[in-house]
């Protein structure tokens, strides 16, 4: 059998786990997505295969659980997760508004996506207050590469190391990322986002849905590299950047100070507590920023963490 079948998903250790699921990450997620759809092959994709538009909500959701699947190993585990997501993307082709053939399957734009989540994680420490160190980000990095095996990216699709995928993502930003119809789509949901039930009266949603569009706007917007905001023709202001940083120092200083099950998203605290279970681990999760040696030095009782490949090496439970 193949050995991505018997790779285990990384553990409460690693930089991921501590990193992705953090309940500020829920602010700057249009940005992941924006990023991911300005890509050509990506944007032609969602537009013409994708119920985004017609079905925002349902389709968060579902990308949502996906995701989760593959980055905290819920069953039916991370290798399964690869394989479905491969199979949905097979027949997902055609030819864009411009006349250029597509399949969401290419190694660039599929890599491209991948790279998307883990830029995400460094954004949303950097936007709340908590900026990952150079050894932290470049664990993170080499976790992720891990997982894109599994996902059945190939090695030489993901740069080596971190300052590389700086530098790829660069040069994507710059030579590849445009305007298309799907980010108008996205900004346009995130500005006035649709009702998630027709049984949710519209005057009352709408006196939520305006200032958190306002919210997700400053958001989003903020969180792009400014080179792309200005090909897709988003003003962005001084003020906007000074509200955006008291927002995440704000936000970020009180999500930090509860306890650290209500920093999560749930599926990551279920995660969590399945790992620590599973381990016999007893402390919690260090609050995010502190590294993994110290939550390891903190805990006698538990082996020191593996490097990541062996995390990720045994056999799933």
């Amino acid at each position: 059998m193949n050995d991505v079948y018997n790779r285990r998903p990384l553990g409460a250790d690693s930089v991921t786990w501590r990193r992705f699921g953090h309940l500020s990450g829920l602010f700057l997620a249009g940005t992941g997505l924006l990023l991911q759809v300005a890509h050509p092959v990506v944007g032609a994709g969602v537009l013409q295969h994708s119920e985004f538009k017609a079905r925002p909500w349902r389709r968060a959701v579902r990308t949502h659980l996906s995701t989760m699947r593959f980055i905290y190993g819920m069953r039916p585990g991370p290798a399964h997760a690869g394989d479905r997501l491969r199979e949905l993307h097979k027949d997902i082709k055609g030819v864009d508004g411009q006349g250029r053939r597509y399949h969401a399957l290419n190694p660039e734009a599929y890599a491209w996506v991948h790279f998307t989540l883990a830029r995400f994680m460094v954004d949303t420490a950097r936007v709340f207050g908590d900026p990952m160190t150079a050894d932290e980000t470049e664990r993170m990095w080499q976790e992720f590469r891990e997982i894109g095996r599994v996902l059945h990216i190939k090695d030489h699709h993901m740069p080596a190391d971190w300052a590389a995928a700086q530098g790829w993502f660069d040069r994507i930003v710059r030579d590849r990322l445009e305007a298309t119809e799907s980010t108008g789509d996205v900004l346009a949901e995130l500005a006035g986002p649709a009702p998630p039930s027709r049984w949710i009266p519209l005057p009352l949603w709408g006196l939520f849905a305006r200032p958190a569009g306002k919210l997700m706007r400053l958001t989003t917007v903020g969180g792009l590299p400014p080179e792309l905001r200005d090909r897709l023709g988003i003003r962005w202001s001084a003020v906007e950047e000074r509200r955006l940083r008291r927002f995440g120092r704000i936000v970020g200083g009180a999500i930090r100070v509860l306890p650290w099950p209500l920093q999560y998203t749930p599926l990551a605290v279920a995660a969590i507590l399945r790992d620590r279970w599973r381990t016999g681990a007893r402390l919690s999760p260090a609050p995010t920023g502190i590294p993994a040696a110290e939550i390891r030095s903190a805990a006698p009782n538990r082996a020191p963490a593996p490097p990541v490949a062996d995390q990720l090496a045994g056999r799933a439970t």
